[in-house]
């Protein structure tokens, strides 16, 4: 397969990938446009069979279901890098040694006029000198149209595989992050663990906002969501860059605080609950100020050669019941 067959081959799927997006109603997020593409061209059969299979019984997809099949069937896998990003990065790779070989043959024919000029000096034959002149402007243009065409191709490549792959990181962080609170899901919190070595000390946390219901009930959810997104940027900036912060569910957080001690844990446990009790919330429409809202936090630190990581979240989660039943916000570590 040559240069231009290979660049046409994918943006054939490309083009392809958005109109399907187009024909469904489907907003050409990454994760929506990473899914289509692998089904256009034909690269992921498990995907395709799922995806028309849910178009011959409902006749509609919504992005939920997309997001699904992104998570089932691409976010853990190498098909975005094999099908997507290849078919066009070959293509670099080849216009790059097209280039190459074209400044080579520039070179040569620089030599070559070199040989022609002292040659024709030495012959002083002026009609010989404006023919062969003229053949060579004409013969040099070309090279240069030529250079240039290429250029221009491999920069718009270029910019294309640049786009896709911000395309794709977006997608990537996008399956792995809560996209009310901005905190790692539980996707991205087994991906970050999965870096960790268990048998170092570590701690976690166990975060729950205390009455959180009663907030909902009462402030409906749009203020239940301003909340958690508050509480959730309390934590961000009383943890550190090392540190991994989730929220696991509901009103639920979790932190696993990275090569810390319970009593250093301890420490980052309290700051957030103060934090967060220190909070203003204010109604917009209202000018009303919310009750105080609180957490309680369990804390655990997990026993070298004895522990995993969910063993150490059942002793967290353990400890968050005994701050909840000794009255709430309050920290309370495990045993």
């Amino acid at each position: 397969m040559d240069l231009n067959d290979k660049f046409h081959f994918a943006k054939k799927y490309a083009d392809l990938a958005m109109e399907l997006l187009q024909r469904y109603d489907i907003p050409p997020t990454p994760i929506n446009y990473s899914v289509f593409y692998l089904h256009a061209n034909g690269s992921n059969p498990e995907l395709s069979k799922q995806l028309t299979n849910k178009i011959k019984k409902e006749h509609t997809l919504d992005s939920f279901y997309i997001e699904s099949l992104f998570i089932d069937y691409v976010s853990n896998s190498e098909q975005v890098k094999n099908s997507v990003m290849t078919p066009l990065s070959d293509s670099i790779g080849d216009l790059v040694e097209q280039i190459e070989n074209q400044v080579a043959q520039d070179e040569e024919a620089v030599v070559n006029l070199e040989k022609v000029d002292k040659f024709l000096t030495e012959q002083n034959d002026e009609e010989s000198l404006g023919k062969v002149m003229s053949f060579l402007v004409r013969t040099v243009n070309k090279s240069k149209e030529q250079h240039q065409s290429l250029s221009k191709q491999l920069t718009s490549t270029k910019d294309q595989v640049t786009e896709l792959k911000e395309k794709l990181e977006m997608a990537r962080q996008d399956a792995i992050s809560d996209a009310l609170t901005g905190l790692l899901n539980r996707r991205g919190c087994e991906e970050k663990l999965a870096q960790l070595d268990i048998e170092e000390t570590h701690c976690s946390l166990a975060i729950d906002i205390d009455h959180f219901k009663s907030i909902n009930d009462n402030f409906g959810h749009f203020i239940g969501d301003k909340v958690l997104q508050r509480v959730a940027n309390s934590i961000k900036t009383n943890i550190d860059e090392s540190d991994i912060a989730v929220r696991y569910g509901g009103e639920e957080f979790v932190v696993v605080t990275v090569n810390k001690t319970k009593e250093e844990a301890k420490t980052i446990a309290e700051n957030i609950r103060l934090s967060v009790m220190n909070l203003k919330l204010k109604q917009k429409n209202s000018k009303k100020y919310l009750p105080q809202i609180s957490v309680s936090v369990g804390v655990a630190e997990n026993k070298p050669g004895e522990s995993d990581w969910q063993t150490l979240f059942n002793s967290a989660d353990q400890a968050l019941y005994q701050a909840k039943n000794a009255g709430r916000n309050r920290t309370i570590i495990a045993a």
